[in-house]
């Protein structure tokens, strides 16, 4: 009852949720070690979600008994930098706006409804591509993203620890989406590489969001022609050319601009700590002050890209 309490009213509120037994998602774990133990994970990448695949809940203040995840419909954001005389509109992917306010804002909705029947639910760091695509809630797309029923891959997904009770099990093996296997279209969109035809996961070592997300070098590997650049952080080129992203593709929400002199301090590498208030304000809400020390290195290439026009 509560289950489906729970599904219906996260539909309304135009997001989709399904839950689990926590039995099952420690069988995610034996799938991140068998990637391990196959070698089909760069190091780096290996190293960065190891953490989200161990199922951790000993600090939880109750007994969990399920997993709750969530997709939300999230958007790309356009945001303008003044270079050079030239207003340029620069993008970000969907869920990096979402990504840190989104989670305790469906928490709230979920709690009220286990509230009613004293459960309770706290924010779990779980790997929700996964659980999503197993709990029938997603499918996978050749380029390694799951894609929603009414999103896309435009979704953000989350995932909660409760300790409701549950006896269901929609669990099933991970299944690629029927319109990827007649379509190679992210594949040839890739600039870098990327995407293989023969699995799920992306070469990391290749892909733009490694590079520019995850990798703290000063500068881009020479092999990557500066054209792919397109995003902030992130990469849509698997994202844009997909089909069934096209009618989320105007889905864009235009947020701040930054003036001539604030464009000139990112790209300069200015401490955040010298920044006025006003320009650090505006990094916040873009949610980009996380990726700080990352930004001098892809707003050039970036701005790069739009001068040779």
């Amino acid at each position: 009852m509560i289950i489906e309490k729970i599904t219906s009213t996260t539909s309304q509120k135009g997001y989709a949720a399904r839950v689990v037994p926590i039995e099952l998602i420690y069988e995610i774990n034996k799938d991140f070690q068998k990637l391990n133990d196959n070698q089909l994970l760069d190091p780096d990448i290996r190293d960065n979600v190891a953490n989200v695949y161990m199922c951790d809940f000993a600090n939880i203040p109750f007994s969990v008994k399920s997993v709750i995840v969530t997709a939300s419909p999230c958007y790309i954001t356009k945001v303008y930098f003044n270079w050079e005389g030239k207003r340029i509109p620069l993008i970000m992917p969907p869920t990096y706006m979402d990504y840190m306010d989104k989670p305790n804002e469906i928490k709230k909705d979920l709690q009220e409804i286990l509230a009613d029947n004293n459960y309770h639910i706290e924010i779990a760091w779980l790997p929700g591509k996964m659980i999503a695509a197993k709990s029938r809630l997603s499918q996978y797309g050749k380029n390694n993203i799951t894609y929603i029923p009414g999103m896309g891959s435009f979704a953000l997904l989350t995932t909660y620890y409760s300790d409701l009770p549950c006896n269901e099990s929609n669990w099933d093996d991970i299944t690629m989406m029927e319109r990827c296997k007649t379509c190679n279209a992210c594949i040839k969109n890739c600039p870098t590489g990327a995407i293989s035809h023969d699995r799920f996961l992306v070469k990391a070592e290749r892909c733009l969001t490694y590079h520019n997300e995850f990798s703290d070098a000063k500068e881009f590997p020479t092999w990557i022609n500066p054209s792919a650049h397109n995003s902030i952080v992130g990469c849509m080129h698997c994202q844009t050319c997909c089909p069934v992203n096209s009618k989320y593709l105007d889905n864009i929400v235009e947020l701040d601009e930054f003036n001539a002199d604030e464009t000139e301090w990112i790209a300069q590498g200015i401490p955040i700590s010298e920044l006025p208030s006003e320009t650090i304000e505006k990094l916040e809400r873009i949610k980009v002050i996380n990726f700080y020390d990352k930004l001098t290195r892809n707003i050039k290439a970036l701005l790069k890209n739009f001068l040779k026009f």
